[in-house]
């Protein structure tokens, strides 16, 4: 191999190591994955949760009582049943994660 060679090849997994250098002593970086990630789960997971939550709501509306058939009911439950439900799944991945981490 020719000096260039060697030397282009060195410059360049030099910058590699620094760069990798940078992002472990950068804990702004990890922080904002780590954000970035929970918020992309919490996002999948309410998606779910509504299309879950809208297919039982229309499938159980005609054994409802009447007073819970009204609009604004179903709203309510629309919305705060899938949050709740989030709220729990973080509960049951925080749990799991202590678990597994030992």
């Amino acid at each position: 191999m020719s000096e260039i060679a060697k030397s282009s090849l060195s410059h360049s997994d030099r910058e590699q190591d620094e760069q990798e250098s940078e992002t472990e002593k950068n804990p702004a970086v990890l922080g904002c994955l780590a954000t970035f990630g929970s918020v992309l789960v919490t996002c999948v997971l309410l998606y779910l949760n509504a299309t879950i939550v809208m297919a039982m709501v229309s499938f159980l509306n005609s054994l409802l009582p009447v007073p819970l058939r009204k609009p604004q009911t179903m709203q309510f439950l629309l919305f705060l049943l899938p949050v709740l439900m989030v709220v729990a799944q973080w509960m049951m991945i925080d749990f799991a994660r202590s678990r597994l981490h030992r």
